[in-house]
């Protein structure tokens, strides 16, 4: 598959970056959308084949748009009927902490047992994006779908769900395979590197990267800038999955409703997970609630009125957004909010 050229703006709303010396560009497909890999020099076919099968190892396990992979067959009722207990790959209790605290952090907002509502609302393994007859009856733990605080529990590895139900790891697997991956890089010592998860992205290079927040309402514009060496970015947006009358993929794991009140947000953490799970957690809780859980990150969020809030620290980063003023800074809850025209890069 080929790559755009590096000048070329990403065609999603989420981060594009410049490369600079990293103008090795290797394309794969990757949970449903388009990844790529940048470095200095190719990849060998021996590292690209490995690479290919690990992603073909997380989506055998983790994808709800495979018929066979294992969360599949649990939720259909094929390892059976009652409680279930799931042998996980190495790893994986990684990915299940790290719910532990999100789900905890957001009140349940955030919830991997919301596959069932995104089913209901169209968003299916079939992508018929129609909802569902009688879905409002149906949606959200409030009408008493499986969350992962009442029926779901880990030891390690081993996931145990009191009944078969649908996971979908959407707020973080994308940035969790990404970290696989980083991890396999570094191992065998490609030297720089960025690994791009379609808005997802890890960089590890001893030169930082600049790389553009892309605006969610207009393809190709940016709203600023962040320039990372050893870090991650992870960007969401309520247009990336869209369908509809107002209804995308981000939900409120509670009401089973779509989110409101913002269009986008980029978190930057030290993992690709952790920054993924937080650019969903904005959309769904304070980025004080998150502070106070113990997560250490950066954010830009931007809200459905025009207005852009960010971390204090993210200047620091060092990081930019582009607005014609800053009307307030907030030193009580630690962020700074930018009302104004935003202006193109």
């Amino acid at each position: 598959m080929s790559c755009p050229p590096a000048s070329a703006a990403p065609p999603e709303p989420y981060p594009g970056h410049d490369p600079g010396p990293l103008s090795r560009r290797w394309c794969f497909r990757a949970t449903g959308t388009r990844w790529q890999l940048l470095t200095a020099s190719p990849l060998s076919s021996a590292l690209r084949t490995h690479l290919t099968a690990l992603v073909a190892d997380f989506e055998d396990v983790w994808s709800r748009f495979r018929p066979d992979s294992l969360i599949r067959r649990a939720a259909d009722g094929r390892l059976g009927a009652g409680a279930l207990t799931l042998d996980l790959p190495p790893g994986s209790a990684v990915l299940l902490d790290l719910y532990d605290r999100v789900h905890r952090a957001t009140g349940g907002r955030v919830d991997p047992l919301v596959g069932a509502d995104l089913i209901e609302l169209g968003y299916d393994p079939d992508y018929s994006f129609t909802v569902r007859r009688g879905a409002a009856s149906r949606l959200g733990a409030a009408h008493g779908r499986a969350t992962w605080a009442r029926d779901a529990r880990h030891d390690g590895d081993r996931l145990h769900l009191a009944r078969p139900t649908l996971i979908d790891v959407g707020a973080v697997g994308k940035g969790f395979l990404v970290d696989i991956l980083f991890h396999e890089l570094r191992a065998a010592d490609v030297g720089a590197f960025v690994i791009d998860g379609s808005g997802d992205l890890r960089v590890s290079s001893p030169e930082p990267v600049r790389i553009g927040l892309e605006d969610p309402r207009r393809t190709g514009r940016v709203i600023g800038v962040v320039s990372l060496a050893d870090a991650a970015v992870c960007a969401s947006a309520v247009n990336r999955r869209s369908w509809g009358d107002g209804l995308h993929h981000l939900l409120d794991a509670r009401s089973g409703l779509p989110v409101r009140g913002a269009l986008a947000s980029w978190a930057m953490a030290a993992t690709c997970a952790e920054a993924d799970a937080l650019a969903t957690a904005l959309f769904l809780t304070s980025p004080q609630e998150l502070a106070r859980a113990g997560f250490r990150y950066d954010f830009v969020l931007m809200r459905t009125d025009g207005s852009v809030a960010l971390s204090r620290g993210f200047a620091d980063i060092p990081g930019e957004i582009f607005t014609a003023r800053t009307d307030q800074t907030d030193e009580a809850d630690g962020t700074q909010r930018a009302r104004g025209d935003l202006a193109s890069a």
